[in-house]
């Protein structure tokens, strides 16, 4: 892998041709208001009843919790299903990340990793050696911290530029699929936007690219099989392809395409011609579905769409969490929310004949708090949430209608504790 050298004279004369949008609830609020709509805000929205008998899959609650307090927020999450088992990492709005191993003893072990700053993602190590024991957290402290469980004291690696005196802000960081290099973006510093690269064999700063991207960097994913593949998306609404083993920054850049809007999610996908599709949420809450070969995306499903294939009255506020696969044969499912109340109208939908028709898979029921994150097995069908009330919630697939917890001794997960509610109608961050 070679990469352009950082030294602490690398910096861009060019300055952001837009103004910087640091989060994805001001860009709602702001696309909120230049709609033509006069919204009662007091309406409460409703599920059309009539219309459950369409959503096939049928979940309930196996594990609900909440994180240490009402102030704790569930920002990010990671998961590993290990036998009957299941870790899950949650990276918390209080700088802290919590682990938890929910095993057939219904028992949770808890441990807590920490930062100076907030947590901006949290990930379980991506090779096979790796796996349950290692974690991975990036901050706004400028560091990764490779977090080895197996160990008493926890932190063994620290990844970070410093080549300049102040630390970059990371904003969003990524593993490869063998588990060799690490790549973060940042947020615009000293009028640049950084990817950088490391090995995580050495903690040694491979180097970076400032060109391509000219404001805050949002998102950045390896390829899932290709270890040299990357694609990173920013706020000035572009999503950029890399060749990492190339030799300059120019070369490195295969594609770009043009969002026309401000990248706040992206995935890697392949379908059953085993083609690479990327999957590309914004921040006014479309979806959007690309081939890598083509200069624009094959699907747009638009927020419209989505908020009506809800089946809820009125149809406003729609909130896209993730994107995920349902299958082998790449078949993508959107889990849904909306921003009001207490995000009552957890679901998912098909996506449908590659978009935009959508069609009804599951309802989360009893779901008690906006979530923000998730983790899907679809080999297994179970989905871990978090969100603004720091519940955290493992849902699995149930033939019970209605949804209760399973209490009949044969549990393999934590017994629900009671929790505690809180109403937010923004992100809190």
């Amino acid at each position: 892998m070679t990469l352009n050298f950082i030294t602490d004279t690398d910096t861009s004369e060019s300055s952001s041709d837009g103004e910087e949008t640091s989060n994805h609830s001001s860009v709602n609020e702001e696309a909120s208001l230049e709609e033509d709509v006069v919204v009662d805000f007091n309406e409460q929205p409703v599920f059309d009843s009539s219309k459950e008998i369409n959503y096939k899959i049928k979940y309930k609650q196996a594990f609900e919790e909440v994180i240490i307090s009402n102030d704790v927020y569930i920002l990010n999450l990671d998961a590993h299903k290990i036998g009957q088992s299941l870790r899950i990492a949650t990276a918390l709005s209080n700088f802290t990340c919590n682990i938890y191993d929910i095993d057939a003893g219904c028992k949770s072990i808890r441990v807590s990793l920490e930062h100076e700053k907030k947590i901006v993602d949290v990930k379980f190590g991506s090779s096979n050696t790796q796996l349950s024991s290692i974690v991975y957290t990036g901050s706004k402290d400028g560091t990764i911290k490779l977090w080895d469980l197996r160990k008493k004291e926890k932190c063994v690696s620290v990844f970070k530029d410093d080549t300049d005196a102040e630390l970059k802000p990371l904003s969003c960081f990524d593993v490869s699929c063998d588990g060799r290099f690490l790549v973060a973006g940042t947020e615009v510093f000293k009028d640049d936007a950084f990817l950088l690269f490391w090995d995580i064999r050495t903690t040694n700063l491979l180097g970076g690219y400032w060109d391509t991207h000219q404001e805050d960097i949002t998102q950045v994913k390896f390829h899932p099989t290709e270890d040299k593949t990357v694609i990173s998306g920013s706020t000035d609404g572009i999503i950029n392809l890399f060749d990492v083993t190339q030799t300059t920054e120019q070369d490195a850049l295969q594609s770009s395409f043009n969002t026309n809007s401000s990248v706040a999610n992206l995935r890697w996908f392949k379908n059953k011609n085993k083609d690479s599709i990327i999957s590309c949420v914004t921040h006014t809450e479309d979806v959007q579905l690309w081939h890598i070969t083509d200069s624009s995306p094959y699907s747009i499903i638009p927020r419209d769409t989505i908020s009506s294939s809800m089946n809820v009255k009125p149809d406003l506020f729609s909130q896209i969490i993730n994107c995920h696969q349902t299958d082998e044969n790449g078949n993508i499912m959107l889990l849904v929310g909306n921003d009001n109340s207490r995000g009552e109208h957890l679901q998912s939908l098909d996506v449908i004949n590659h978009g935009p028709e959508l069609s009804p898979r599951s309802l989360f029921k009893n779901n008690k708090q906006i979530v923000r994150c998730s983790w899907y097995d679809y080999n297994h069908g179970i989905m871990v949430t978090g969100g603004e009330a720091g519940i955290l919630n493992v849902w699995v697939p149930s033939d019970d209608e209605n949804n209760s917890v399973d209490n009949t001794g044969k549990c393999t997960l934590k017994e629900l504790p009671k929790v505690s509610l809180k109403n937010h109608s923004s992100k809190p961050y």
